[in-house]
């Protein structure tokens, strides 16, 4: 298992200090960039300047599936 570790600096505030992301050794470069996506959404980074600097997902998966646990959800 390995790990994307973001640890902020010596200075104490409300944003999180820590985020660990554990990931299997066989990560792809694709999940690679959606775990940073998701690192920076958590840190509080805006959606357009994620969007940004990442680019857009494609989509992947069963589209009525997703469908699906939307009415469900």
């Amino acid at each position: 298992m390995d790990k994307i570790i973001y640890e902020r600096g010596s200075i104490s505030t409300m944003e999180p200090q820590k985020i660990v992301f554990e990931v299997t050794s066989d990560l792809t470069i694709s999940n690679f960039k959606l775990n940073c996506r998701r690192m920076a959404q958590a840190l509080g980074y805006s959606e357009k300047n994620i969007t940004e600097t990442f680019g857009t997902d494609k989509e992947c998966g069963n589209p009525a599936q997703l469908k699906l646990n939307l009415l469900l959800g």
